[in-house]
């Protein structure tokens, strides 16, 4: 019998039927929107009742005074032009914040408009339009009542819009409702469909202990500074919010979906799933913390690349190299890029946080890292179940090729973050 010698070991790729393979990266390539790693954007609302009337203060990030106006980045950095903007977004404001009294809307009065100035504790140089920001001194006259009343807090800030295919911007307002002593009457983080609600006690008779509405400043925007005021998030219902908002922070953070997918494909076993997300979590959580306090801050056009990149690193690791994908590097991989994904967030939760220390600090910190722990694990554990269902797991053997499942599962990946990485650059 005449032996021949073996052939040249197929490559993996070629493990998975082209035609599916094909069809599978065809409709990524379709499906996969071009949009940036956080199209997040975050505003506080700062509410004081008093006897019949609110007095409020909504601060909004330039970014969202841009694309309403359609500025151009030239444009914002123009004094008229963006003196303009603000003048006209003021009627924005005052149509897309919604407050209702026992259930009836109530009509928000423009007072005036500010350009603030708000100091950096960290020392870095960040002109960002999302960290650049304006202030609308707004009045709402309350429906006289002897009985407690119940308020709703809502928005629908940009909504219908995108900031590219298929992906909507994302904008909460951290709510701080306070009497005129400063004691919280209510507080939450109000998004498109999560509303704030709040009861104070009896509006009693009409007054006028609250400033009437008033044209605003046409000549130049005013420089302000932000003022002081309790901190948010210090309550239950504080707690409550910022746990929701880290949840919602996964739940609809593309990029954090993507990189989550890249790190559970080359999880071996339920234990060290568990590991890369608790040490994913716990970069993060240090970041944000960091940023939120003053210390740490880099702009947005150099986190929002690494982010995408990270996304297509580590597919691509899965793929080229899936024994150290497998191993303890990626333990250090997760860390290491985790810090970068909290440096994606964390800008805008100290913004919304705005002159909080301490105690009042510290919980919406901690609720916010628990919410996105827990969301993490909430979408990383289901999809180990099924990939440990359908395809075997990873082996640190490099002569154990991946299954075609997790290789084509990476594949998308990395395209998803291409796209990511192509937005962010565009948009840098």
């Amino acid at each position: 019998m005449i032996m021949h010698p073996p052939g040249p070991t197929p490559s993996p790729f070629l493990a998975v039927p082209s035609p599916i393979a094909w069809l599978l990266l065809a409709l990524a390539a379709f499906l996969a929107p071009p949009a940036s790693a956080h199209p997040f954007l975050q505003n506080r609302w700062q509410v004081v009742a008093a006897s019949n009337r609110l007095a409020m203060r909504a601060t909004v990030t330039l970014r969202e005074v841009a694309v309403i106006q359609g500025l151009s980045p030239e444009q914002v950095a123009q004094p008229a032009a963006l003196l303009h903007a603000l003048s006209n977004h003021a009627a924005y404001v005052s149509q897309h914040l919604h407050v209702s009294a026992n259930g009836a809307r109530l009509p928000i009065d423009v007072l005036d408009y500010s350009l603030l100035v708000e100091d950096d504790a960290s020392g870095a140089d960040d002109e960002t339009p999302e960290r650049r920001h304006a202030a609308y001194e707004l009045g709402v006259s309350l429906p006289p009542s002897r009985s407690p009343v119940t308020l709703r807090f809502a928005h629908d800030v940009l909504k219908g819009l995108n900031f590219a295919p298929g992906i909507p911007w994302d904008v909460s307002h951290v709510l701080l409702l306070t009497d005129p002593l400063r004691n919280v009457l209510g507080e939450g983080v109000v998004r498109i469909g999560q509303d704030v609600e709040v009861s104070i006690p009896s509006t009693g008779a009409p007054s006028t202990d609250l400033a009437t509405p008033s044209q605003p400043a046409a000549d130049t925007p005013r420089q302000a500074q932000p003022p002081a005021s309790p901190a948010p998030g210090a309550s239950v219902s504080g707690f409550m919010g910022f746990l929701r908002h880290g949840l919602h922070h996964v739940a609809t953070g593309y990029d954090h979906v993507l990189f989550l997918a890249s790190l559970t494909l080359a999880a071996a076993s339920w234990r060290r799933l568990l590991a890369i997300i608790g040490i994913f979590t716990l970069a993060h959580s240090l970041t944000v913390t960091l940023s939120a306090m003053g210390w740490l801050s880099l702009p947005s056009w150099i986190v929002e690349p690494v982010i995408a990149g990270s996304i297509v690193f580590v597919a691509v690791q899965n793929l080229l190299a899936p024994r150290h994908a497998a191993g303890h590097g990626r333990l250090l991989v997760a860390f290491g890029f985790g810090l970068v994904h909290g440096l994606g967030f964390a800008g805008g939760l100290a913004d919304a946080l705005g002159t909080a220390s301490g105690w009042s600090l510290a919980l919406p910190i901690v609720a916010f890292c628990l919410g996105v722990e827990l969301a993490h694990l909430a979408i990383g554990a289901p999809m180990f179940g099924i990939l440990k269902a359908v395809a075997r797991p990873p082996s640190t053997e490099p002569s154990v090729p991946a299954h075609p499942a997790r290789r084509i599962a990476s594949i998308l990946v990395a395209m998803g973050g291409s796209w990511f990485l192509w937005a962010a650059l565009r948009n840098a």
